[in-house]
């Protein structure tokens, strides 16, 4: 994660005292293994992970566990071969407008 970098370590511990966790170290400690699943050792990650958490009320491990285990979309098994287009086909004189809807 990088740790050799002082305010680093004070910023992660600071979760520990300043979070609204009911168990901050066993969630940072999810979080660390989440950024790991994921190949992403970065403490700004980490961080980003118990933002989240914090912002959706999720406060104890199993509750994080719990809205995981619903969000996690359900994959079914295409019996065919046929190749898939990636993304979706854009209508013939489709314009991009960036400022629409803006006064």
């Amino acid at each position: 994660f990088g740790f050799s970098n002082v305010n680093a370590k004070q910023q992660l511990l600071s979760w520990l005292d300043d979070s609204s966790f009911l168990q901050p170290k066993e969630v940072i400690l999810k979080a660390m293994t989440i950024a790991c699943a994921n190949n992403k050792r970065k403490l700004n990650y980490v961080v980003g992970i118990l933002k989240n958490w914090e912002n959706e009320s999720l406060l104890t491990v199993e509750e994080i566990d719990s809205y995981q285990e619903n969000q996690k979309p359900v994959t079914k098994y295409r019996q065919s071969t046929e190749s898939i287009p990636a993304g979706r086909a854009i209508p013939r004189g489709f314009e991009l407008d960036l400022t629409a809807g803006e006064e």
